[in-house]
This record gives structure tokens, sequence and C-alpha cells, in this order.
């Protein structure tokens, strides 16, 4: 018995200790993209990134193995695991990171319970309780009082407090133009500059690609504007490069479409509650994932889950819009996120298996989204309750992803299937619209287009219905299971027929391989014909070019890396232009 119990706190310490030393190296890489973005090495910052996404899984493994070492032929025995839980609450019960290190062993748990559904009574899975915001030692933010100071030389005193180790070109002018921007902000909601209590900016610096952001909010009793700051580091300096205030521009910041953030906090819990008032309809889990901590973000997604189960009436229902040929896709009307399930066969066109899905689904993970791509969350062996399934999703699930999908009891079990935020299929959005919203979307698309390729991405099928337009107007690719790299295929211009037959034989005169791709073919299917096509062609009209996608890879072979920024530049107006 008390070899037992001495094995369950040497477990629990395994865990805790494995968590530390990930979250150590995690904070390690995360603390160099400040180095990154002053020395203008944005390749090297692409490739911290996406080696910073597979550290988690590392540790994960090998924690598995050390607790299989000492668990030995206890390791499947639950009611050790029921044990295990309460010795690791009690371990880090005073940890401002506690959530997350619960997380750590949620995920440790799962390694070893593959093949079953969630159970609360081993697993951080609380979802009733609230996670209460920590009382850190030093708080995520620096607090500024106006004083007597004016607005400048407190903007000149923020800057400076993050010791930034590169120059700015016109730091001067920047300020005088960012005070100016304040002092419009504050009339239009407060009235005078005087009435403001106090500016609070997160201590933090906020890296992603070529940008830097400083975060921050300014006060009077209880109404809050949120301030975001990009900024650039051109070759002869660094810029504040905008101002952003508004509640969607600063969602689209932290948009689930774009990488993730390195942002280096000693408490990324309180950095969540400070971030959330400033963008209250972006869910918690959302948020987590922005910062870095997606695997986080995937348990405080079911606890939004099943809270918003626990307060309706919802009922599961097949999504909106035309059915794809490879994943059957579900949700709940009021739950602004899709549950996609890989079918047991493909249609005819889909040359590939399941394994090649999964594989395009954790590309994008990996890769740079660019705003342009829908993260997606991968979940094992999740129990949804029959009698909140309609008919028609039920029948669908258990038809078509027979392999996948079974009942059990009162319960459906869905062996694998990735969740992604809900949007607007983009054939049903033209048809809801007028012409002039449709305009302004179409040729967005034609951008999501463009600035995938320029992230070295192809989408494959370039069907409306394979993307989505969010709320704020913005359209995304979400369909991935054709999605490659833009190296894996031979662009080329359609030869001219030889002879009058071939022209009007109403066959293809010229042959393709497998990865051979005529751009002049994406005329026809990308956007139907009428204003909206003219539109499009008045923006995009290269995209059917086979000289603009070999263009995009001579780019790539470069080395280079493209501009992408979540903002319009030049939509603040601070009196300068980059």
């Amino acid at each position: 018995m008390i070899n037992h119990e001495l094995s369950l706190v040497r477990t629990a310490e395994i865990i805790r200790d494995d968590f530390d030393e990930f979250h150590t190296e995690f904070k390690l890489m995360t603390s160099q993209a400040a180095e990154i973005f002053a020395s203008r090495s944005f390749v090297k910052g692409q490739q911290l990134s996406i080696t910073r996404l597979d550290l988690y899984r590392h540790y994960v493994n090998r924690t598995e193995h050390r607790v299989q070492e000492i668990l030995e032929k206890k390791i499947q025995d639950r009611a050790t695991w029921r044990l295990l839980k309460l010795k690791f609450a009690e371990l880090v019960s005073e940890r401002r990171d506690g959530p997350i290190v619960e997380s750590f062993f949620n995920s440790v748990l799962r390694k070893l319970f593959i093949n079953e559904g969630i159970d609360e009574e081993v697993e951080f899975i609380d979802f009733q309780r609230r996670v209460l915001q920590t009382n850190p030692k030093e708080p995520v933010y620096k607090r500024f009082y106006l004083g007597s100071d004016n607005l400048e030389t407190i903007w000149s005193r923020i800057i400076r407090s993050y010791e930034f180790t590169f120059q700015f070109k016109d730091l001067e002018g920047d300020i005088e133009r960012i005070a100016a921007a304040i002092r419009t902000q504050v009339a239009e909601r407060f009235g005078r500059m005087e009435d403001v209590d106090q500016m609070d900016m997160i201590r933090s610096v906020f890296y992603r690609n070529k940008g830097a952001y400083l975060v921050g909010k300014i006060t009077k009793g209880n109404i809050q504007i949120p301030i975001v700051l990009p900024l650039v580091h051109f070759e002869d300096g660094a810029r504040i490069d905008g101002a952003l205030f508004s509640k969607n521009d600063i969602s689209i910041v932290f948009s689930f479409s774009r990488s993730y953030f390195l942002v280096d906090s000693e408490s990324p819990v309180d950095l969540i509650h400070f971030l959330r008032p400033l963008m209250k309809h972006k869910n918690m889990s959302e948020l987590y994932a922005s910062i870095g901590y997606n695997r986080h973000a995937k348990t405080v997604f079911l606890k939004e889950l099943y809270r918003h189960l626990n307060i309706s009436d919802d009922r599961y229902v097949s999504a909106p819009g035309i059915k794809g040929m490879v994943m059957v896709v579900f949700t709940l009307p009021g739950f602004n996120v899709v549950f996609k399930v890989i079918r047991d066969r493909f249609g005819p066109t889909k040359n590939f298996g399941r394994q090649h899905v999964i594989d395009c689904y954790r590309l994008v993970f990996m890769h740079d989204r660019v705003g342009r791509l829908a993260d997606a969350m991968e979940y094992e062996y999740l129990e949804f309750e029959k009698s909140r399934i309609s008919e028609e999703a039920l029948h669908e699930l258990l038809v078509e992803c027979s392999e996948t999908c079974y009942v059990e009891g009162d319960k459906v079990i869905v062996k694998h299937l990735f969740t992604e935020r809900k949007l607007v299929p983009l054939n049903l959005y033209l048809e809801m619209v007028d012409e002039e919203k449709g305009r302004e979307v179409v040729i967005d698309y034609g951008n999501a287009v463009r600035e995938l390729a320029a992230a070295n991405i192809f989408p494959g099928d370039l069907l409306l219905k394979n993307f989505g337009v969010t709320r704020h107007g913005r359209v995304i690719f979400y369909d991935y299971d054709e999605l490659c790299f833009l190296d894996q295929i031979n662009f080329r211009t359609i030869p001219p027929p030889r002879n009058p037959e071939q022209m009007y034989s109403g066959e293809a005169w010229y042959t393709a391989d497998e990865n051979d791709v005529f751009p002049e073919e994406f005329s026809a299917f990308m956007v139907p014909r009428g204003p909206l096509k003219d539109a499009f062609m008045e923006h995009h009209s290269d995209l059917f070019t086979a000289k603009f996608w070999r263009g995009m890879q001579e780019l790539h072979k470069q080395g280079q890396v493209a501009d992408f920024f979540p903002y319009k530049r030049g939509k603040v107006k601070l009196g300068f232009s980059i």
C-alpha cells in the first residue's frame, strides 16, 4: 500500500516536472521572437514557430513512457488514475498556470486511454468549474496615469518601457501621431482626455511573422477602449504602422485564421483574462490558441461546448451548404463551430485515402495560415448524446462514417473528428447579399487565393463552396483534402490546338500528368458569369495565368517571406504611409 502510494506521488511529480521542462523550453523558444524581430530574421522566425508547435507532442510522448515505467501493470487501471488525479490536483492547486498543467495531465492520460471517451473522474474536465483569475506578484500589464504629463510624454515612456533593442526610424513622429489618434478616439467615446483614468499596456510583446504588436486598453470607469499598436521593422528602422481601436479590428488580429503568436508571459491565464474583455465575443479557447497554448485550448473548448449544451436545447444538425465528398459536417445552430468527420468512402474524383486527409489538416496546423486558413482542432473518441442529434445528421454519420462512428447505449461515439469555426459557405453567402456586398467578397475571394499562393499554398479545389465568409466579411479557405505546397504543382499554359478538329471537338487536345494544373481552366468555375465575374476579372485576371503561379513558385525558391498583416494598412491614418 505504501509502495503504491509512493508510486502515485512519484508519477504525479513526473507529470508536473515534465510539464515544467516543456514550459521552460516553450518559453525559451518564445523569448527568441524579440531578437528575431530586432534582427529582421523572418525566415528563422517561421522555422521557430514550426519547431515550437511540435514541442508539446514530444514531451507528452516522453512523459507517457516514463509513467508506464512506474505504474507498470496498473497503467490501465482507472481506479489508479482517479487517485492519481487527486494527487496531481494537490500538487498544482496553488499554481498560476494550474489549468494549463491540468491539460498536460489530460494529454498524457489520453495517450494511454486513446480508445475511450472523456471521463471526468480521471480527467480535468470540470465543465461546471470556472477558472478564477490568479493573483500574480507582478500583473501582466503595466499601468500608466496621465497626471500632469501630456499624452506624448506618457507614450514615450510606454514605448521605452518595452526596452526594444532596435532603432525606430522616427519614434517622436510616430508618438505624435499615436497621441493624435488617441485624442480623436477619446473625444468620440469619453469626451475629454482629462476624463481618462488610466492606460494599461500588456508587458509582453505579441510577435508573429514580420509584425510585433503592443496591446492594451484606455479606461474611464467601466468603459474601455482597446488599443493595439502594430510595429513593422524595415531595413532603415522600425515604425509604428498604425493604431487599432475597434473590437472588430482587434479580433481580426487575434483571428482563428492566423498563426499563433509568440508572446512570452509569466502567467498565460492572467494574459487571457486581460484580453477577453477586449474581445468579448471571442471564445476563451480561441484566445488560448492564439497565444500558442493550443492543446489547452482543446480542453477549454470542450468546457465551452458542454456549457452550451447545458444551457440550451440545441440539437446537432447537418451543416448547411453542398455536402462534401470527403467529410460529413454537422453543427449546433447556436454554437459557432462545425464538426467534421471523414467519410468511409470518397467521391470518384478523390483518388486518395483517409490518411492523406489527416495529413493535409496537420499540414495546415504546422503552416503559416496567413489569415486565410481556418484553424482546426483534432479530437479522438468524443461522445455525443444520441438524443441531441437530429435524425438526418445521425443517419448520415452512421451510414457514411460507419468506420468512425457507432452507437453505445445513449451515446454516439466518434473515434476521430476535426472542429473548425463556423463560416457561411461562400456560394450561399453570394446568394444572400446584394451586388455591392457580393462584389466586395468576390474580390476578397481572389485576395484569399493570391495570399495563399504567397504563403506557398495551393488550395487544390477552388470552388466557391470550399471557402467561407467570417462575420467580418473576410474569405477563408476551409476544405483541405486537396491542399498542397506550390512546388508540388506543375503549372502549365494550355497549348494551342493543332487543327480545327481539335479546336471544335469538345474534348481536351492536350495531355496532362497527375500534378499538371492549367490555371486558364479556373475561369470556368471560380465565379459565375455576370457582374461578379466582371469584378473578379478586374482585380484578379492574372490568377488564370500560369505566369502568376510560376512567379510565386520562384519567390518561394528564393526564400522570400511575404508580408501578411492582420489589418488594413492605412485604414487608421496616423499621418504617414509605409
